[in-house]
């Protein structure tokens, strides 16, 4: 008999607000976001008078520390490029070899699915080895012999049908999205295989001594297993570069305005102060500068959150069972 039953605890454990704010909202709305809580509390604070507006040197102080601070993002940009850059370089040997890798790990895929040519998008690919799951699941649920008092058949038929019921909600979602890569990554980081993975193996140590379907049903999902885990991790990579390379350009966009706003900021804020104009149109000046020379952290942080979200919840994916927190 199955010793232990693992809860389900790979899939992401927040749901609304927090997962928009840390994985799937756009980067920019995010940023935006982060930016209107900025300029908000700014401004309450400035016309609640504990921020000195009216001083021009404070406000240099601080135009003067951001563009300082805003240069760093230049080196910044070049070591993501590098990042990026490194996995797409190298010798003929190892490019070969990494292209030699995916056509075998397709050819596997194939011929565990059943399929003549696996798809080359990535949703879709996903698509087949959860059918195939799904099916090799349901024939060894229905073909399972329950005569034999020795058989774990009550084990079996709870975790086969777990099988069935994850594989098809996380087929109908992908069918559901299209076919970005981005949501089938998010939908397969959803995907709980992991606890089924334990637990598939579990019974199929239970039955190994006897040389029937069941046991090569349980092999063949334990295989289709496998081979979701590294269809993941390879797709997290595709992602993550991906995501990656578009913060760089946007670092570098958004630097150069940012340097140059600070810039205006330090040569005419001390004239802007000088004039004659209410406190209240001092604060929003101020708030905006401080806004505008924020967007670049802004839009690092954001899209930070979202690669370290995707790491935390892919980095124990098939040899260990994913913590819910941590």
């Amino acid at each position: 008999m199955v010793q232990q039953t693992v809860s389900s605890a790979g899939r992401l454990s927040f749901r609304g607000f927090t997962r928009w704010f840390l994985l799937t909202g756009n980067r920019l709305l995010v940023a935006g976001f982060m930016l209107l809580g900025i300029g908000t509390a700014f401004v309450i604070v400035g016309f609640l008078g504990l921020a000195t507006v009216t001083t021009p040197s404070r406000v240099m102080w601080y135009l003067n520390g951001t563009v300082n601070g805003l240069l760093t993002l230049v080196p910044i940009s070049v070591g993501v490029n590098q990042i990026v850059l490194s996995h797409e370089f190298g010798s003929i040997e190892t490019l070969y070899d990494r292209r030699k890798g995916i056509s075998n790990f397709r050819e596997r895929v194939e011929d565990r699915t059943d399929t003549a040519v696996s798809s080359p998008y990535a949703s879709v690919l996903f698509q087949t080895l959860l059918s195939s799951i799904s099916d090799t699941a349901t024939s060894l649920q229905r073909g399972y012999d329950r005569s034999r008092a020795s058989a774990p058949s009550d084990e079996l038929e709870s975790i086969t049908t777990a099988i069935v019921d994850e594989a098809n909600r996380a087929h109908d979602t992908l069918e559901s999205n299209g076919s970005s890569m981005f949501q089938t990554l998010i939908t397969m980081l959803d995907y709980d295989n992991s606890s089924q993975l334990y637990e598939v193996r579990q019974l199929h140590t239970e039955l190994s001594d006897r040389d029937d379907e069941a046991t090569k049903r349980l092999q063949a999902i334990k295989e289709l297993f496998v081979e979701i885990d590294a269809a993941r991790q390879f797709l997290k990579t595709i992602v993550v570069e991906r995501q990656l390379a578009r913060l760089s350009r946007l670092l570098i966009y958004t630097g150069i305005v940012s340097v140059t706003i600070a810039a205006i900021g330090i040569f005419t804020y001390r004239d802007i102060a000088g004039l004659t104009l209410s406190h209240s149109v001092l604060v929003v000046v101020a708030g905006a500068l401080v806004v505008m020379t924020l967007i670049p952290l802004a839009i690092l942080s954001a899209y930070i959150l979202r690669v370290a979200t995707i790491a935390r919840q892919t980095a124990a994916y098939g040899p260990f069972i994913p913590e819910s927190n941590g």
